[in-house]
């Protein structure tokens, strides 16, 4: 065989014995869904973030703290966090097991009990 012949064979023989997947990279995994989650949790129970158990105390009215630093008055409940409790209200983010919830709605009508409801985002 000729060495321009054996040339040719080496250049061809990959190609002709190449899978047409090897050819073409495969495509990129989808992204992560970024779905938000909701938990509302009952006055005086434990509330689950997660598979993180979070425990929710008495309702009032006071002052709470947003994520920029600013404070806030209005209805509020207690949060028993893993790194201790909080007073939340409405915006004020928490971070449990290594998500951001967002509390987005405390309910409260005299004489009854109250819930807040946290989305994960």
């Amino acid at each position: 065989m000729s060495a321009a012949r054996v040339g040719l064979a080496a250049a061809l023989l990959p190609a002709l014995f190449a899978s047409p997947a090897a050819a073409t990279p495969p495509a990129p995994p989808p992204a992560a869904s970024q779905t938000a989650v909701t938990e509302t949790i009952d006055e005086t129970t434990v509330g689950d973030l997660d598979g993180v158990r979070v425990p929710m105390g008495n309702m009032t009215t006071g002052a709470y703290t947003l994520p920029d630093g600013t404070e806030k008055t209005g209805p509020i409940c207690s949060l028993a966090l893993p790194g201790g409790p909080v007073f939340v209200g409405v915006g004020s983010v928490v971070t449990v097991g290594g998500a951001r919830w967002e509390v987005t709605a405390v309910d409260k009508t005299p004489g009854e009990l109250g819930s807040v409801t946290l989305t994960r985002r």
